[in-house]
């Protein structure tokens, strides 16, 4: 009868990789000599899921095992519920109920410029209108102000507006898309 070997959960083997990284980067001693040259102490590191050898440079090593960090925490992180949709219409995400509304943006994205903020406002694959990297949302303005960052179905937004829902829902949140 063969053996079936286990495999470990995806999350575990990135944890493995990002301490073995950290471990490298850590372990290097940077030398200055009298002419001023730097020399770094390389180390090999098995990356476990092709079981090769890389040398790995221990200056890039903190910034790979950063990259992969956020990777992890960005995917264990997101929210993994039902999705604000055209069809769906109401939507509870990870901030309470969702909506959408469709309005011209440009009073609210200058509102935003003269509170500082410069991210550029675009329109998203998925129709979400976004200023920089956030989803532009509605929000009760006194429990949430403008600029405030909060989590949705759709990623994290930003508050950027409000509307008449904010007095009959005040944690409800309205998504500025383009359905």
């Amino acid at each position: 009868m063969k053996k079936r070997r286990r495999r470990l959960p995806n999350d575990f083997l990135i944890l493995i990789i990002i301490a073995e990284l950290f471990a490298i980067s850590f372990s290097c001693t940077e030398i200055v000599t009298e002419s001023t040259e730097r020399t770094i102490d390389r180390r090999t590191a098995a990356i476990t899921e092709t079981s090769t050898s890389y040398l790995i440079d221990p200056t890039e090593a903190v910034a790979r095992g950063k990259e992969a960090y956020d990777i992890w925490w960005e995917e264990e992180h997101r929210w993994k519920g039902p999705v604000l949709s055209k069809g769906r219409g109401v939507n509870y995400g990870p901030s309470g109920k969702e909506t959408y509304y469709n309005l011209n943006m440009s009073g609210v994205v200058n509102i935003m410029r003269s509170m500082g903020y410069t991210g550029e406002y675009w329109v998203r694959d998925d129709g979400c209108k976004m200023l920089g990297e956030y989803i532009m949302v509605a929000a009760n303005l006194n429990l949430r102000p403008r600029g405030s960052i909060v989590e949705t179905s759709l990623g994290d937004a930003i508050v950027c507006d409000t509307g008449g829902f904010a007095k009959r829902n005040p944690t409800q949140i309205d998504v500025a898309v383009t359905w």
